[in-house]
């Protein structure tokens, strides 16, 4: 999903709170390939970054991402 140009995100605060699980349990499953709604890169320094795809998010969980302000542009998406 893009708005002018720009790549969004959905936190990992933010899909968690929709799913009613802890970021934590997002984090986990998403590092695992257990929650196939984003991608997860490490950066040089072996923090995680993670992009959460409002399509895939809406595709897997079944819930419908209506307000603007659940989702953020990618990069001020920081790990929790």
């Amino acid at each position: 999903m893009s708005k002018g140009g720009e790549n969004m995100n959905i936190s990992v605060k933010e899909a968690a709170r929709l799913m009613g699980v802890s970021p934590a349990f997002v984090r986990w499953q998403m590092k695992h390939g257990e929650l196939p709604i984003g991608s997860v890169k490490k950066n040089p320094q072996g923090k995680c970054r993670y992009y959460i795809s409002p399509k895939l998010f809406e595709e897997y969980t079944g819930i419908k991402i209506e307000k603007k302000e659940n989702i953020e542009a990618t990069n001020s998406e920081h790990s929790l």
